[in-house]
């Protein structure tokens, strides 16, 4: 890849050695080595910049890399296809967030002193007839540019501003919203234009002002204005020779392109998307980030282990699923950059505050042919296992971090995984005492590195991997005793990826659960065991752990923290919601023991059991029946109630028991919910325990103080609100 800068010397050049002649400006010819695009430097004089190039050129040198330039573009392509891709390199946002903001196929057309870009997507046209032309930006065309007319041939080329353009740029406060928020740009700059043989890139600096707060974690100066360092990719439009299209199974195995029209038919259509592989192809080059070299030898990360050669190992390991060598991985040299449309970067950030990783790639809109790819890897993930796989005690969970990011021409942009190691950290016992701090680490490494590229391959998760230990797939979040004996793809990988590249007819046979599934399969769950059984062997038994530390008082008695530490730690609950009536009973089961009512007479008398036994059952209700709008949505994505009629009725009898307060511990808040979660339960079981409540209730009246009558009186009318009708 060769950089320039100053970049009229290189079009006076190109022309003059085509033979064209100054004496028109309207000549135009073949530029030297087919360049599309040359950046024609703004900043300073015809004379300085030839006598500064000269200088340079005689003595061996590259010449000088001006920042400042306008960019001319060849008039003879203005009408091809091109991508026009935008990366994210640097914003102002907390945590970093590189990755593709989106590619646009597009065309150039010139009219009323500006280039105008049309969008060529091909996906919209609905038949031969009708395939609507979208203007999407259009930059200023700088006539008055002197040195530039002046050059030989300069008539070939129309010259732009392309710090001008009307920048599309939006913001979601999160990468998982849905609403976007409009930006309007403030400043724009363009530094450092690399050619290539198909077009070209340049940095773009910009600041924005957003139309309403953005939520940065407490960061930002000011919460409206967003600043951003972006990578700007203009290359010529291809299609691999080879590229088949797969169909789409009815499983959701694979990340699928954007729907399509399919002309004539009305047929609207996705396809997975897939590399352009085939037996013989030269290997495609993955670069590593060098700072994986200093944190190697980082006594508090990588300790000596062989990070380096891990993260090859598992980039390299899907050459073997293939059955030919499809990527290569080595260092990154100093002229690989990540947010260049010609390389796929594994980005090593030396940052462990950060704690995540995720894969991203560029594809074609047109096809859904991936045309390159990226890795973000946080050095906390590069902390080393204990020896013996022993835990510390299990720390307090954090509600998932926000994840801001830029949106450009509509385009979101949608990280194929988002993989935090803090979830590692909570489940790192195993029994792997043989193995070595380093031998541990390194395998593990190599296993997280195979699952994102994985994804950049086009597969999906594949959340019951564990389900046939120690793993199917790298594909599922697995605890790091399996990633120790499965740092390679597995038995589900390789089924999946010979469907994807047209090597076997046959779909996967595993276990096979995705995403989506979360929350509706119960089995269907990250960082569970590796057993056929995991609600048995995992769920209940990690549950009961985090009871007992909260039953203790370890995590203290603050209600709040008491309902992250319940949802976060109970996965069971789905079997609740949606397993099977056996499951679904002896979830609840595990989850009501030691804080149902009543409780054993010594847990009565201790205070902070008391209190937390109270909050405990309360939050079981809540996240059953009325988790809207509290901690339990955000980490719960299936919002159905049991349904179980069996069950129903051993939960309307612990929530009557709770709500006539048998033990004298429940607070009045605890049983306003209970009555919130009966009335939600929307069954017989429920409605009956709601009256018998009510019956109890009165009963207690005349023995009670005046403050506990006031408050009894007005749990009595809520359950006359609740039951007058009962049924919505």
């Amino acid at each position: 890849m060769q950089r320039f800068g100053g970049g009229w010397w290189l079009l006076a050049m190109a022309l003059g050695a085509a033979g064209c002649s100054s004496d028109s400006g309207n000549n135009s010819g073949a530029l030297l080595h087919d360049d599309f695009l040359v950046p024609i430097d703004r900043s300073v004089d015809d004379m300085t910049a030839a006598a500064q190039d000269a200088a340079m050129t005689d003595s061996g040198l590259k010449p000088s890399n001006h920042d400042e330039f306008y960019l001319a573009i060849r008039r003879s392509n203005l009408a091809d296809k091109w991508f026009w891709s935008v990366y994210q390199k640097q914003t102002s946002f907390l945590g970093p967030s590189p990755n593709t903001l989106g590619t646009k196929v597009v065309r150039f057309q010139i009219q009323n002193d500006k280039l105008y870009v049309f969008d060529a997507d091909v996906r919209r046209a609905t038949s031969d007839v009708f395939s609507p032309d979208l203007i999407i930006d259009a930059f200023p065309i700088v006539s008055d540019n002197d040195h530039f007319n002046s050059l030989p041939g300069s008539g070939g080329y129309v010259l732009i501003d392309p710090a001008a353009g009307q920048n599309h740029f939006g913001a979601l406060a999160d990468y998982w919203s849905g609403a976007e928020i409009k930006l309007s740009t403030e400043l724009s700059f363009v530094q450092d234009f690399h050619a290539a043989s198909d077009g070209g890139r340049y940095e773009q600096v910009v600041t924005t002002y957003a139309d309403q707060p953005i939520d940065f974690g407490g960061v930002a100066d000011n919460p409206y204005r967003i600043a951003a360092t972006l990578g700007v990719n203009i290359r010529h439009y291809f299609e691999g020779d080879n590229y088949q299209e797969v169909a789409a199974p009815d499983l959701p195995h694979y990340f699928l392109s954007e729907p399509r029209i399919i002309p004539n038919t009305g047929i609207v259509e996705s396809d997975p998307e897939h590399w352009n592989f085939h037996p013989g192809m030269k290997p495609i080059r993955w670069v590593i980030g060098q700072e994986v070299i200093a944190l190697e030898n980082d006594p508090n990360l990588g300790n000596g282990a062989d990070l380096f050669g891990a993260i090859k190992r598992g980039i390299e390991s899907w050459n073997d699923v293939l059955g030919y060598p499809v990527f290569t991985a080595e260092l990154a040299t100093d002229k690989d950059e990540f947010d260049d449309d010609h390389v796929n970067y594994f980005i090593v950030d030396p940052d462990v505050s950060v704690g995540f990783a995720f894969a991203d790639w560029r594809a074609n809109p047109n096809t859904g042919e991936i045309r390159g790819a990226s890795v973000y890897f946080s050095a906390a993930f590069f902390q080393p296992f204990l020896v013996d796989d022993v835990a510390a005690k299990s720390t307090k969970p954090e509600l998932p971090r926000k994840h801001p990011t830029m949106t450009w021409q509509g385009m979101t942009p949608e990280p194929l995984c988002m993989l935090d190691v803090h979830d590692r950290d909570r489940h790192a016992t195993g029994t792997s005492p043989a193995l070595t701090v380093q031998q541990k680490l390194e395998l593990y490494v190599q296993h997280i590195a195979a699952h994102e590229v994985g994804h950049t391959l086009g597969l999906r998760h594949n959340f019951e991997g564990s389900l046939e230990p120690p793993t199917s797939s790298v594909m599922d979040y697995n605890m790091p005793a399996a990633t120790f004996v499965q740092p390679t793809p597995g038995p589900y990988d390789l089924d999946a990826i010979r469907y994807l590249y047209s090597q076997s007819p046959d779909l996967p046979a595993q276990p096979f659960c995705t995403d989506d599934n979360v929350g509706f399969d119960p089995n269907c769950q990250p960082f569970d065991a590796a057993s056929p059984t995991p609600l048995y062997d995992f769920q209940i038994p990690l549950y009961q752990e985090f009871a007992q530390f909260l039953l203790e008082g370890d995590f203290g008695t603050d209600a709040p923290d008491i309902q992250i530490i319940m949802a976060e730690s109970a996965q069971m609950f789905d079997y609740i919601r949606t397993g099977t009536p056996t499951d679904a009973a002896a979830t609840w089961e595990a989850t009501m023991a030691g804080v149902r009512a009543p409780l054993d007479p010594a847990n009565q008398l201790d205070p902070i059991y008391a209190t937390v036994a109270d909050q405990m059952a309360a939050d079981a209700f809540i996240d059953m029946f009325t988790p809207e709008g509290t901690v339990f949505e955000i980490f719960d994505s299936n919002l159905l109630p049991p349904s179980d009629p069996s069950l129903l009725a051993t939960i309307s009898i612990d929530g009557e028991k709770i709500l006539i307060n048998l033990d004298h511990v429940r607070s009045y808040s605890t049983r306003r919910s209970i009555i919130d979660a009966l009335k939600a339960a929307q069954d017989v079981h429920a409605l009956e325990a709601l009256l018998d409540s009510k019956t109890a209730l009165t009963a207690q009246l005349p023995a009670l103080s005046e403050d506990d009558r006031v408050q009894t009186q007005d749990l009595i009318s809520r359950i006359t609100a609740a039951t007058s009708p009962y049924f919505n």
